[in-house]
């Protein structure tokens, strides 16, 4: 007999049409297996994942889990898990491919997704810098390799991922430049203690990009360029060539621009030699310009999918060690989460239309006490 449920899922409703539904009908499996546990769900982080990506992971289904970004209390324990007990505090991120909805009233998670959470952190908090922070650390970490004293350039550095990235920069002794679209985002990153090297906020300068840079380091260039805007609002984060698909029924449309072109242009010659820049940008494609610029400079391109730690049990060991450090950090307030709201359960499909609109911090769903 299944736990019957309330979760918000994608569902189809007439062809190759979806929406966000709250649905108070969820089936559960009543019984865990293996190293599952059950948690209670007490807030989940909200983000635009890329629905093509979604879908190619659960092919023929009429209903897509929604959320990944989790925290709360455990529930219940599987007959070979170890690593928790009933009432205890965790927050985790649960794999795109995984059957069950994250924003939802309780959840079925591998314990191998989740790490424990210290009663000092709340649970909106761990929610709402869980995803962020794994996207963050991955890039500079494991995907650029940043080093103490080098140059970084934060694409959309008012985003949940780009404060957090901002805060683990500077913690391991870099100098961190980033980019703003908007004179709210411009003021947010100016107020961020310790202060940014530089804040440029994109159309205001009469300067070029590539002159603020070089201006920074010397003429020598940024280290690493990391970008984290998925909707690339700064008009600088990714862009070579984009599809004309739909990447989810709550996010707008992206089309490649001769505008994009340029400013990739602009961000590759900020960078310095033996640079890397680092995109989320799965359609993310170069120019024969490009390549022969970053061919001159001995540079790098990365991909960014923090997701792909739990899509191979090869590096779960990497995932944990990489989860309990970033926890640990937000509990001794080395690094701290930018909430910009907070919303119901009910209120996520309104919520994740909206998303877009909220240029600073990260809107969560949290689950009544």
């Amino acid at each position: 007999m299944n736990v019957i449920i309330k979760a918000a899922e994608y569902v189809r409703v007439e062809g190759d049409q979806w929406e966000i539904q709250v649905s108070e009908e969820i089936d559960l499996p009543s019984s865990l297996t293996d190293h599952q546990v059950r948690v209670v769900v007490k807030a989940c982080g909200l983000a635009a994942h890329d629905f093509e990506v979604l879908r190619s992971l659960h092919q023929s289904k009429s209903r897509i889990p929604l959320g990944h970004e989790i925290s709360g209390v455990i529930k219940e324990v599987g007959p070979n898990a170890n690593l928790f007990k009933a009432g205890d505090e965790v927050v985790g991120l649960l794999p795109l491919n995984w059957p069950h909805s994250g924003c939802a009233a309780e959840c079925i998670v591998p314990e191998y997704c989740l790490a424990a959470k210290p009663s000092a952190i709340s649970h909106v908090d761990a929610a709402g810098c869980v995803g962020g922070g794994v996207r963050a650390y991955t890039a500079l970490h494991y995907a650029a390799h940043i080093c103490g004293g080098e140059t970084v350039l934060v694409c959309n550095g008012s985003s949940p991922e780009g404060t957090i990235a901002i805060q683990l920069a500077q913690l391991w002794n870099t100098r961190v430049m980033a980019t703003a679209s908007t004179h709210e985002e411009a003021t947010y990153l100016e107020s961020h203690r310790p202060p940014l090297t530089q804040v440029i906020e994109v159309g205001k300068y009469r300067r070029s990009l590539i002159d603020v840079c070089l201006e920074e380091t010397g003429g020598l260039g940024v280290d690493c360029i990391i970008d984290c805007g998925r909707d690339s609002r700064d008009g600088l984060a990714a862009g070579g060539s984009r599809s004309n698909k739909s990447s989810s029924p709550s996010s707008p449309t992206h089309g490649g621009s001769g505008s994009q072109k340029t400013r990739l242009h602009d961000l590759f010659s900020c960078l310095a030699v033996g640079g890397r820049f680092v995109t989320s940008d799965r359609n993310f494609q170069l120019d024969p310009p490009h390549s022969d610029l970053l061919y001159m400079k001995g540079a790098s391109v990365c991909f960014l999918n923090e997701h792909t730690w739990l899509l191979s049990s090869g590096q779960q060991g990497r995932f944990l060690h990489m989860l309990s450090d970033l926890v640990e950090k937000v509990h001794a307030k080395k690094v701290i989460p930018s909430i910009h709201h907070t919303v119901e359960l009910d209120h996520v499909p309104d919520a994740m239309q909206q998303l877009s609109d909220c240029v600073v911090g990260k809107v969560v769903m949290r689950t009544n006490d």
